[in-house]
């Protein structure tokens, strides 16, 4: 896509398992579209499939049939939140990038929120189900919130994001360049690629401002889900701690400067193992 063509807005849609749900599918994607003739700007959509087993592919294609500008990466292989949304925002073309689940859980007019802040300077904002003027609308059950803030202190006190009550919310945009600097940094493949983006952008010094959003709970997510998200999620939280300490960050690199690093490592690993040969 040239310079001059690409959209204003890019908004990415990590996909599982979600043929069960074709309404909410239908109705998440036509009010995206909707709300952004309704803006007046250009915007793209990616769904990204993570390797669904249940006929959700033929369902996308249907749903997006009569919505242009769409972007479809069909991946065959199921490989987590965190990857597909890497995949997505870094596939994306757009100056200003948004993640939401295709549930709709958050709806895509709570943008009008987000669109202040940037021009204000912020570059990364996140909406947060946690703060005065957030409206819940339907509450998940008392263990999970329980679960949930248990969680965040954990998360807390592993990551230095003091203060922050929700990093989990699955709505937050980023300027093009914040996407460019921080997820080619990250490492998590699933569920706690939510901190850890955060942390990485914290720590890099891009200015964050967090959002109230309504919030309406649709059962569990199922980008990468098997059962087993709370014990996941804890060990993603352990791996970026200790990613942390060991510096595997690079957070006083460039990006380009990683990227050569890691095309010189290759190099001198493959002549390695050619001199082995020989």
């Amino acid at each position: 896509m040239r310079q001059e063509n690409r959209p204003m807005y890019s908004v990415i849609i990590p996909t599982y398992n979600e043929a069960s749900k074709p309404e909410e599918m239908k109705d998440h994607l036509e009010s995206i579209d909707e709300y952004f003739k309704g803006l007046g700007q250009t915007r793209e959509i990616v769904i990204v499939l993570d390797g669904p087993n249940d006929g959700t592919q033929d369902l996308v294609k249907n749903c997006t049939k009569n919505i242009e500008n769409v972007k479809i990466i069909d991946r065959a292989q199921n490989m987590g939140k965190g990857y597909t949304l890497r995949e997505g925002l870094l596939a994306a073309e757009g100056q200003v990038r948004l993640f939401t689940d295709m549930d709709g859980a958050t709806p895509i007019n709570m943008l009008d929120r987000f669109i202040p802040k940037f021009q204000d300077g912020f570059d990364i904002v996140v909406g947060s189900r946690d703060l005065e003027e957030s409206k819940v609308k339907v509450h998940q059950p008392k263990w999970k919130e329980l679960f949930g803030d248990l969680g965040n202190v954990l998360i807390q006190a592993g990551t230095g994001l003091w203060g922050v009550k929700d990093t989990q919310c699955g709505f937050k945009a980023f300027t093009e360049q914040a996407v460019k600097d921080i997820f080619p940094r990250t490492t998590v493949n699933r569920w706690g690629i939510d901190f850890e983006l955060l942390m990485i952008g914290k720590k890099l010094g891009y200015k964050i401002e967090f959002v109230p959003v309504d919030w309406v709970d649709k059962g569990e997510s199922l980008v990468g889900v098997g059962g087993f998200g709370y014990l996941s999620t804890l060990k993603d939280l352990f791996n970026v701690r200790w990613n942390l300490i060991r510096g595997v960050y690079k957070l006083n690199k460039k990006v380009s400067e990683l990227k050569n690093r890691d095309k010189q490592e290759k190099l001198n690993h493959k002549e390695a193992n050619n001199n082995s040969i020989k």
